[in-house]
């Protein structure tokens, strides 16, 4: 009894070459995209300049309200925080001739006095 012959192993698989042409083409495609990406990244990492308004304090406007922020993690409480009340500033900006109400935390209201410059960004509403 003969026995079959063995199966022919594939040999190695030739890839053609790469022309010049085709490198530079794949390099020049490349450098494009890389480009898109930078000038996308570049864009989006610059804050918003016109999502801001800045005006003068008008008023300090300063609202009791005694509360407790308690936080919980699981079944254990994380922090908690009171406050006295609701911080906030009246402020005019003159190229919109408009009154906005900015709020703010107790720091920022005793930094500030009436007649001070105050930057802030647009209402979520004007945006």
């Amino acid at each position: 009894m003969s026995q079959p012959p063995p199966a022919k192993t594939p040999g190695p698989l030739v890839i053609p070459t790469t022309t010049k042409r085709d490198a530079i083409v794949a390099i020049i495609c490349g450098l494009i995209v890389l480009v898109f990406v930078g000038y996308g990244v570049f864009y989006l990492s610059q804050p918003a300049k016109h999502n801001k308004l800045t005006g003068k304090i008008v008023e300090k406007v300063f609202i009791p309200q005694h509360e407790q922020t308690i936080e919980f993690s699981g079944r254990t409480i994380k922090s908690a925080k009171e406050t006295a009340g609701l911080y906030s500033f009246k402020v005019r900006v003159e190229s919109l001739d408009r009154i906005f109400e900015v709020p703010v935390e107790k720091p920022t209201y005793d930094a500030k006095k009436v007649g001070d410059s105050m930057t802030f960004l647009k209402p979520p509403s004007e945006r």
